[in-house]
């Protein structure tokens, strides 16, 4: 039989900052390599700071490239300007330390001092999380709120205090501005919370057992709708964030599923074996159920991102908090019998074993290999057209060719070709079209696919690169430029 567990306690503020900043110094010298989501997010970041429009669209007009990654790491990179440190590894650190102190804070809770050195040495010993933990990738800031949920899952199961259960409530809003698989998390921890404080609360008062619903309910629920309205007042469209991922369900791509399979979603499954213990035969049954569904909920979610060719937002650190909790809770948890917790045991290790063995790592993105340079492309232009400026669509394609002074291309979100002829009367005008492969836009019910297949009457085929990336010039002559201005 398991001892009696003695009253929790608190982390002393100074020491948690003292865990902070080690971790945070640590985390800030590991070598690290970029993804491909942070060079679009620092593209939304350059472009804020710049005053360009484009900025501000991108920042609440795509739902797999999130907001709330896009503001973390426009803080991180004013305040590492100001202390001349790099934005985002200062974000990465930042984020990391903050997750890892709040198992910290959990283990010491728990009276379970040597449980706070196996996050940390979890992370950076099993090779998927440490890959997700050297990636910079400004998604990180999505594992804060997380780790935050299942801190206060641990109090609230621990004293049953309603403080702790709304700020889980309400650190699930904060995954609403992370993607939608973040989204979908939330919302289903805030309905297991739910079902789970009515079921312990079950003899007291109908009034009072109700009016805790709307608190757990409000957070994800405003944050839902803010974006909603955001969208509706810089789009002029309430759903227009969710444009490009309905487009993508059209066009669902198979063969991207094995990126994703072979990364985190094996480790999550894996995780299952020691959740359903916990689940049955634990103290923390309620924690564990709150974390089950989560597990499946981002198993799917990075299998249908991977499907539609979309950003897997903040997924993969998620998905390593989450196998981090799993560890974590497996050896907080206390057992009636000593059988039952040595099978959660040996099931975590084997979830360990097969994360040691089974080092998949995700592959780098090819996508934009057959682009042309930035320099090939301005001096194959500038041999005729030295005034003229290249409209790039979408968010990951301004990503490639940075400008946000918007001198030699102009970001734009979405195409609009009556705005796009409308500025092409003040100014000559290129346009720079990816291939048609399903990455840089959807391919079904896509202006651009049609424009990459057929053209326009207006638009001048003026180079094909062997990848299929086309430019095309727009014939219509600006104002005061043609000899037939009078014919106008």
């Amino acid at each position: 039989m398991d001892s009696p567990r003695s009253t929790p306690k608190q982390l002393n503020g100074k020491v948690a900052w003292a865990f902070f900043a080690v971790f945070a110094f640590v985390i800030y010298l590991l070598p690290m390599r970029p993804s491909a989501a942070l060079s679009v997010h620092q593209s939304i970041v350059d472009a804020l700071l710049a005053g360009n429009n484009w900025g501000r669209q991108a920042l609440i007009g795509s739902f797999d490239y999130p907001a709330l990654p896009s503001l973390a790491l426009l803080i991180s990179t004013i305040l590492g300007d100001f202390v001349r440190l790099d934005g985002a590894r200062l974000l990465q650190a930042i984020a990391l330390a903050w997750t890892l102190c709040y198992f910290v804070r959990t283990a010491y809770y728990q009276h379970s001092y040597l449980t706070a050195l196996l996050p940390p040495a979890l992370l950076f010993a099993l090779p998927q999380l440490r890959n997700a933990a050297l990636t910079l990738d400004p998604g990180w800031i999505a594992a804060v709120p997380f780790a935050a949920i299942f801190y206060h899952l641990v109090c609230w199961h621990a004293d049953k205090g309603l403080r702790d259960l709304v700020l889980a409530g309400v650190n699930c809003g904060f995954l609403a501005f992370c993607g939608p698989g973040p989204l979908i998390a939330g919302l289903i921890l805030v309905a297991v919370l739910n079902a789970e404080h009515r079921r312990t609360t079950a003899s007291l008062d109908s009034n009072v057992r109700d009016g805790i619903a709307p608190l757990l309910w409000a957070p994800i629920l405003y944050c839902i709708a803010l974006w909603l309205l955001w969208n509706w007042l810089v789009m002029d469209d309430i759903f227009f964030g969710l444009r490009d991922l309905w487009l993508r369900a059209d066009n669902v791509r198979p063969e991207q599923l094995q990126q994703h399979l072979d990364s985190a979603i094996p480790l999550l499954l894996f995780c299952l074996a020691p959740i359903l213990i916990l689940m049955l035969k634990s103290d923390m049954r309620i924690i564990a159920r709150c974390l089950l569904p989560t597990l499946i909920i981002l198993s799917l979610a990075s299998v249908i991102s991977a499907a539609l060719g979309a950003n897997p937002a903040s997924l993969l650190p998620l998905s390593a908090v989450a196998a981090l909790s799993v560890f974590t809770l497996v050896a907080i948890a206390g057992f009636g019998h000593p059988v039952p917790r040595s099978c959660a045991i040996i099931a975590a290790l084997c979830c360990a074993f097969y994360a040691v063995y089974n080092d998949q790592a995700l592959p780098p993105d090819t996508h934009a290999a057959g682009a042309p340079a930035r320099e090939e492309l301005l001096a194959y232009i500038d041999q005729f057209w030295p005034d003229s400026r290249t409209v790039l669509y979408g968010l990951r394609l301004p990503a490639l060719y940075p400008d946000p002074a918007e001198k030699r291309f102009i970001a734009r979100l979405d195409y609009q070709e009556d705005a796009f002829l409308d500025q092409a009367k003040d100014e000559q005008l290129h346009i720079l079209v990816p291939p048609p492969d399903g990455y840089f836009y959807p391919l079904a019910h896509s202006l651009l696919a049609d424009l990459h297949a057929n053209g326009r009457p207006w638009l001048f085929l003026e180079k094909q690169w062997p990848g299929n990336w086309q430019l095309w010039r727009c014939v219509i002559p600006p104002k005061g430029e043609s000899r037939l201005e009078h014919l106008r």
